[in-house]
């Protein structure tokens, strides 16, 4: 899948789905923060988000490797961007509110552990971490990415097991919330989907038809689809 095709796949997930504003509800319910709060969102995406919790404190800063989420953040006033992945990234500041949307996964395994405690170092004392994960067994999103690994015949393993462990030794908190995708139909879905499987291009073409036989359970009498996510939040309060 080229750089093109992932963007308009994840645009489309971005369109279909209600994750921005529930994400949104969950921190303003779980997470105090005013307008003497510093906050760091690490992993911004396009700033949605930070956009809008950049307006209810001091200050913010956003770290984002993604050079088109870069460039859409730049847009944003009131916002300071470091373009750069959390492993290079050297700050002698710390913060009140520090997140991490769905970012862990993408750090490098050997280096997970030490990259959480970089962000628990990097919180004032009081502060809260709110680190977000997929759930790894939960969920009708969770099942058909399951579903398409066993017929890949790939042993796909989710950050999200990992996390459960390291999060116990900062005596974090987990709560979860649901969020669901919906397409107009099956072949919609498998467009939103292609952001995900965009390292298997051709066993995704391949096994597309398996993947919509597996979606009519969730289908409705029109053909729209609905996927279920469960997400983890897991709060770290540094006393």
């Amino acid at each position: 899948m080229n750089d093109s095709t992932y963007k308009k796949s994840f645009r489309l997930f971005l369109r279909r789905t209600n994750e921005k504003s529930v994400i949104e509800k969950f921190i303003m319910e779980n997470i105090k923060f005013n307008k003497k709060t510093s906050f760091l969102d690490i992993g911004a995406g396009d700033g949605s988000l930070a956009s809008k919790i950049s307006k209810k404190v001091k200050s913010t800063l956003v770290v984002e490797p993604n050079q088109s989420f870069y460039k859409l953040l730049l847009k944003q006033k009131g916002i300071k961007i470091l373009n750069k992945t959390w492993e290079k990234v050297n700050l002698n500041e710390s913060f009140d509110f520090i997140l991490a949307a769905y970012v862990i996964t993408y750090f490098p395994k050997t280096k997970r552990d030490q990259l959480i405690k970089k962000i628990y170092n990097t919180l004032n004392p009081g502060g809260n971490i709110l680190i977000l994960s997929v759930d790894a067994q939960k969920g009708s999103w969770r099942k058909i990415h399951t579903y398409f690994y066993k017929l890949i015949n790939h042993n796909h393993y989710s950050s999200d097991s990992e996390l459960k462990q390291i999060m116990q030794e900062y005596g974090a908190v987990l709560k979860s919330f649901k969020t669901q995708v919906t397409s107009k139909n099956s072949d919609e879905m498998l467009k939103i989907l292609g952001f995900d499987f965009y390292k298997y291009p051709a066993d995704f073409l391949n096994f597309s038809i398996h993947l919509k036989k597996f979606m009519e359970k969730y289908s409705d009498a029109s053909g729209s689809v609905t996927l279920e996510i469960v997400h983890n939040a897991y709060i770290i309060t540094k006393k």
